[in-house]
């Protein structure tokens, strides 16, 4: 266990511990673990004011994506839209059926629980999770995940999304949005695991963020 899970665990009550919490079995083969690939589309960039608007995940078990559990929400933000309507596309009036953060904050946590977050630059959406979070449901979030650029070899430039899934010969969707998003992630990351030939959760850059 980490340090930040035992500094965790002391301040905060049991109960709100186990609500935004779990712990990993580092033994588990790759194979029989729970992934939860996610991205966000946010009102900016500001890691520690800005928030998410829509949230989009699929689960991975058995190293395979199980699409029909796949999990995508709009939130109405508290922050105004501003530029980032040009780069998401997301507009007020999409936001008209909009779910208020609690209820998606308190969503996500339940169809996370017990998996390992993945993501492209994961720390930026584990931020915006933590603020939803923090804000919206009175807790603390700092889950257990893996970045796919950590399962690739360092270079002196960081390639996009989209440049990793034509260098792998994967497909590249169109469509920008945070559950499309989510799904090109997940085929990179099944791909980057098979060739790694990664045996158990203790092999995979797992940490928390």
């Amino acid at each position: 266990m980490s340090l930040l899970r035992r500094w965790l665990i002391k301040k905060l009550k049991p109960e709100v511990y186990q609500r935004f919490h779990w712990e990993l079995e580092r033994d588990m083969p790759v194979k029989e673990a729970c992934f939860v690939v996610f991205d966000t589309e946010t009102t900016g960039l500001d890691l520690k004011k800005d928030e998410p608007v829509s949230i989009g995940a699929l689960k991975i078990r058995g190293l395979k994506i199980h699409l029909s559990e796949s999990f995508y929400q709009l939130l109405k933000p508290q922050r105004t839209l501003k530029e980032s309507i040009k780069v998401h596309g997301i507009t007020l009036e999409d936001l008209q059926v909009a779910k208020e953060g609690r209820q998606v904050c308190e969503e996500f946590i339940s169809y996370a629980w017990g998996c390992v977050l993945v993501g492209y630059f994961v720390h930026i959406d584990v931020s915006m999770l933590r603020n939803l979070t923090k804000k919206a449901c009175g807790g603390a979030f700092y889950p257990y995940a893996v970045d796919v650029l950590d399962l690739i070899k360092p270079l002196n430039n960081i390639p996009t999304l989209e440049e990793l899934l034509k260098e792998h010969r994967l497909p590249v969707s169109k469509a920008h949005n945070a559950l499309e998003d989510a799904y090109m992630t997940a085929l990179l990351f099944l791909k980057l695991v098979k060739e790694g030939r990664y045996k158990r959760l203790m092999d995979l850059p797992v940490r928390v963020y």
